[in-house]
C-alpha cells in the first residue's frame, strides 16, 4: 500500500521560540547561540532578517556581529554547564500538538521536525473531489519545491485546474512510501 509521508521542518525554530518569548525581538536580525561563548558562542539557528543580512549557521556569533551589527543574539540557557533545551522541547510539543489536528499518524523526529502519515486524509480528500479538478487560484499558497510547471501546463490547463492524483504522483508533494 502507498503512503503518503509529510515532513515537516520548522524553519528558524529556535528564533521564533526567542522572538515568541520576547515580542521585542520580532522583526529583527536574531540567532541563537548555544555552548561557549568563544567569539559570541556557535550559532544554531538564524532568523530571515538576519539572513538577508548574509549570517549563517557556520558562522561565530563575532562574524555575525561583523555582518549584521544590529543582530540580536539569545544564548541558549544553560543548567550545569550543559544547553537546557526545555523551552525550545516545549514549543515542539505544542506545533505536535497543532499537527496531531491534522494527522492521526505523526511521528515527532527532532525539536523541529516531525512527519506525519497523511494517507488517510488525502484519500478522504480525493474521494470528496472525485472528479473535480483543483484550480491554481485555490492553490494560491502552495508552493511545489523545485516545480518549474511543464511544457503541457497552458494557461487553459492552469485555468481548468489540476487533477490532486497528477499533482501527489507528478510532483511528489508528499513522499510515497
Amino acid at each position: 500500500m502507498e503512503r503518503i509521508i509529510a515532513l515537516v521542518d520548522m524553519d528558524c525554530f529556535y528564533v521564533q521560540v526567542e522572538q515568541r518569548r520576547d515580542p521585542s525581538l520580532q522583526g529583527k536580525p536574531c540567532a541563537v547561540v548555544q555552548y561557549n561563548k568563544w567569539k559570541g558562542g556557535a550559532i544554531i539557528a538564524v532568523g530571515y532578517e538576519a539572513r538577508a543580512m548574509g549570517v549563517t549557521r557556520q558562522m561565530r556569533g563575532d562574524d555575525a556581529r561583523e555582518k549584521c551589527p544590529d543582530i540580536n543574539l539569545v544564548q541558549v540557557p544553560e543548567v550545569r554547564g550543559k544547553a537546557n533545551l526545555t523551552r525550545y522541547r516545549e514549543a515542539g510539543a505544542e506545533v505536535i500538538e497543532v499537527l496531531s489536528k491534522f494527522s492521526k499518524c505523526v511521528e515527532r523526529a527532532s525539536v523541529d521536525e516531525a512527519y506525519l502519515d497523511l494517507t488517510e486524509e488525502v484519500n478522504v480528500k480525493l474521494t470528496e473531489l472525485g472528479d473535480n479538478r483543483v484550480t491554481a487560484k485555490q492553490l494560491k499558497n502552495t508552493h511545489v519545491v523545485g516545480w518549474q510547471g511543464n511544457k503541457n501546463d497552458t494557461e487553459e490547463n492552469t485555468a481548468t485546474g489540476l487533477d490532486w492524483r497528477d499533482v501527489a504522483s507528478l510532483f511528489g508533494v508528499f513522499g510515497f512510501y
